[in-house]
């Protein structure tokens, strides 16, 4: 074990053996020599900030096509530096990312030759596959009918969701996949539907307002229940009491759901915790990991193995440090990468898919043995988007290793001052958030969020559902918090009608940073159990100074009904 300072934060972090053993496994060689990758200088916090720092979800933009000229919705702004193509515009045969490619200098720094590429290259406006009538959302694949939603797949009729997969008719939702259907404002919850305002849920119907319920059916205002049905603030009624007591509720005013929530909040408080919400995980340490074997520090991974700092990973194996990647089989042997698909034995990517054995290169598809490329596809033995034999390659690589080596680059990635995106719109402004004077302090970019002025005249939003018309549709909502502008979508009137929720009276990037503000951090915590004479310790998401009732899974067991 290796005890270090990291060089960003100036915490000290340790680098255990069994990290050194991958590194040196998944260390690359070339022209007969094996360059060994270092341990990290940072510690797994600021490396996640890092990578993070490449990746714009939620923030759109209507832009002109840097190819025709004509509108299109992209992540980049019209003020960025970059080429921005469409999607069909990228994917076309007329051009070729090799006409960009450039020999390398080894009198220039290996990052700052790679960034003057980047920023050559055309990019692609969206990351967005296969998806029918969902113009408006990122990081997604096979979706339809979806609507400002993001890091989201095969989903149909979603709006305003983040991380979700496999399910539909979702509104502002977070990290519920597995069949979920016709839920609103749920987080972490699995194979859920007909519910509103659940979190931590598993195998539900009918319930709301509820925390951390498996297998149960029609319960409000419930908490740490198993397998119930019929149960109004963990007591039990009979189904006609509960239908009565429903009504009484009157879900559709916007007063009672006021109420509700409220109530919601204090059971939320009050309630047990369970020091990790891991679903059928073994060995396993983090917090939302579900189907995972072995795999350490991590959060809201799913059919991982044998890894180690996954952040929302898919299926990787025998890998580290990734986040948001995975594929329909396992990715195998990468370290550090972000946002790729069906990868085997990368170092240092960022949207990359069907590759193997690249390195420090983004962008590239259906690539292999490739080295500080961009925008490729369905190449091989290139450096700096040239192309090279294979003898050629591997002599060259060794050269270019060497001298990141001699100037501490090897091993590190892409530094965040090259990030294609500013800092504040990024997922990294999301989970290590950074004023503007601190960002750009740092050499971080910035980019002042464009504020639309609110009409002098808005709609005053009907105190029940049932009061909104079709014309809700032309008219303008004011956000109470920001007093930003909206508008309701029709699929959006539709669900809340069926659904007996009341019209939302904050903007959908206010009702985000709400669900955001509950999530827990990134940051595990070595803890004792809190159930009086248990001495079991864990690690955590719950920081110490937090107010909630922190259980050991035993003790847990024990009190769950």
């Amino acid at each position: 074990m290796i005890h270090k300072t990291c060089k960003q934060c100036n915490q000290a972090f340790a680098v255990e053996d069994a990290d050194l053993t991958f590194y040196k496994k998944v260390s690359p060689t070339f022209a007969g020599k094996t360059f060994e990758i270092p341990a990290p200088t940072l510690c797994y916090e600021c490396r996640l900030q890092r990578r993070l720092a490449c990746r714009n979800e939620r923030n759109l933009f209507l832009r002109p096509s840097s190819k025709s000229g004509k509108p299109i919705v992209s992540a980049y702004s019209e003020d960025s530096i970059y080429k921005v193509f469409s999607q069909e515009e990228w994917w076309a045969d007329d051009w070729d990312a090799a006409e960009f490619g450039a020999d390398y200098d080894p009198n220039k720094p290996f990052f700052e030759q790679l960034y003057e590429l980047q920023k050559r290259v055309p990019r692609i406006a969206l990351i967005n596959v296969n998806s029918e009538n969902s113009d408006y959302t990122n990081q997604a694949a096979k979706n339809k009918d979806c609507y400002m939603s993001f890091d989201i797949g095969w989903c149909e009729n979603v709006l305003h969701c983040r991380t979700c997969y496999s399910s539909k008719d979702l509104i502002d939702c977070f990290n519920c996949r597995d069949n979920c259907e016709f839920l609103y404002e749920c987080i972490n919850c699995q194979n859920a539907n007909n519910s509103s305002f659940c979190t931590s849920c598993e195998n539900i119907s009918g319930c709301h307002y509820s925390f951390d319920l498996r297998g149960c059916h029609d319960c409000i205002l419930c908490s740490n229940l198993q397998n119930k049905q019929y149960y109004f603030e963990n007591k039990q009624l009979t189904g006609e009491e509960f239908e009565k007591k429903k009504a009484e509720l009157d879900l559709g005013l916007h007063k009672s759901r006021q109420e509700l929530k409220a109530k919601y909040q204090e059971l939320v408080k009050s309630s047990i915790h369970k020091f990790a919400e891991n679903i059928k995980c073994e060995d396993c340490f983090g917090n939302n990991l579900t189907n995972c074997k072995n795999v350490k520090t991590s959060f809201g991974a799913n059919k991982c193995e044998d890894g180690k700092y996954f952040f929302y990973s898919e299926r990787m194996k025998d890998s580290c440090d990734d986040n948001n990647s995975g594929g329909e089989s396992s990715c195998e042997l990468n370290l550090e990468t972000i946002g790729c698909y069906m990868i085997y034995n990368n170092k240092f990517l960022f949207s990359c898919w069907n590759a193997t054995n690249l390195l420090y290169s983004n962008f590239c598809h259906s690539c292999k043995d490739c080295f500080g490329c961009v925008g490729l596809r369905n190449k091989q033995y290139c450096i700096l988007n040239k192309q090279y034999t294979q003898e050629e390659y591997e002599k060259k690589v060794a050269e270019i290793i060497e001298k990141m080596t001699g100037n501490g680059e090897w091993g590190e990635y892409f530094p965040i001052e090259h990030s294609p995106f500013p800092y504040n719109f990024t997922l990294a402004g999301d989970y290590f958030p950074l004023s503007q004077d601190e960002a750009t302090a740092k050499g971080y970019g910035w980019q002042e969020k464009s504020d639309v002025l609110a009409p002098s005249v808005s709609f005053e939003i009907p105190d029940n559902i049932k009061d909104a018309g079709e014309d809700t549709l032309q008219k303008v909502l004011v956000c109470e918090a920001t007093k930003r502008p909206y508008k309701i979508q029709s699929q959006e009137l539709a669900f809340y009608m069926k659904q007996l929720i009341p019209l939302p009276r904050r903007h959908p990037d206010q009702r985000y940073l709400d669900r955001f503000a509950t999530l827990n951090p990134l940051h595990l915590w070595h803890r004792q159990c809190m159930n009086e004479g248990c001495s079991n310790e864990f690690e955590t998401t719950y920081a110490p100074d937090k107010p909630e009732k922190v259980y050991c899974e035993s003790c847990y067991q024990k009190v769950v009904i």
